[in-house]
Formats: C-alpha cells, structure tokens, sequence
C-alpha cells in the first residue's frame, strides 16, 4: 500500500530553474491530482496549474495529472509564440 499523499516531479525542458509536481491525494476509494510548476530548489509553488478529482486508481490520477501539465505547458508556449509572431509585425 502506497503512503498518500505521493509526489512526483517532472523535469522541465526548458526551464533548469523549475518542475512540474503532481500530488496524489486518497480521498476514500477515490484518488485527487494536484498540478503544479515548483521552483526547483525550495520546492515553492511557482504557478498551481489545477486539481484533478474523482479518479479510479492513483495510477489513472497520475497519468491524468501529467497529461494537465502537459496541456497548460503548450497553452503557455502556444501564448507565447503568438506573442512573439505579433511583435514582429508591428516593426
């Protein structure tokens, strides 16, 4: 039996600096995933990405959890990008 809550860390690839966490909490028969992006050394919540409830197994929160990491990462590169195309044409 697994101890709750039970954290696991994603490397960033392009931030040294920062990593994606997700929690999984036990909640009854039920499993929770709390995202986040953490700083890397003190492990303070840089940004809270979201919660994730209802899952059947701790394995379907994690997986659910980082797919939620996954999603809000290409949101912020997608954001990103757009920005950088509409600097460029207002030179």
């Amino acid at each position: 039996m697994n101890d709750f809550p039970l954290e696991k860390y994603i490397d960033l690839e392009n931030n040294p600096y920062l990593l994606g966490r997700v929690t999984i909490h036990q909640v009854k028969d039920l499993f929770h995933a709390e995202v986040d992006i953490i700083h890397r050394e003190s492990h303070k919540i840089f940004k809270h990405v979201d919660i994730i409830y209802h899952q059947q197994s701790s394995e379907e929160a994690l997986i659910v959890g980082v797919q939620r990491l996954r999603l809000f990462l290409d949101q912020v590169e997608y954001k990103s990008q757009k920005n950088n195309v509409e600097k460029d044409t207002l030179h």
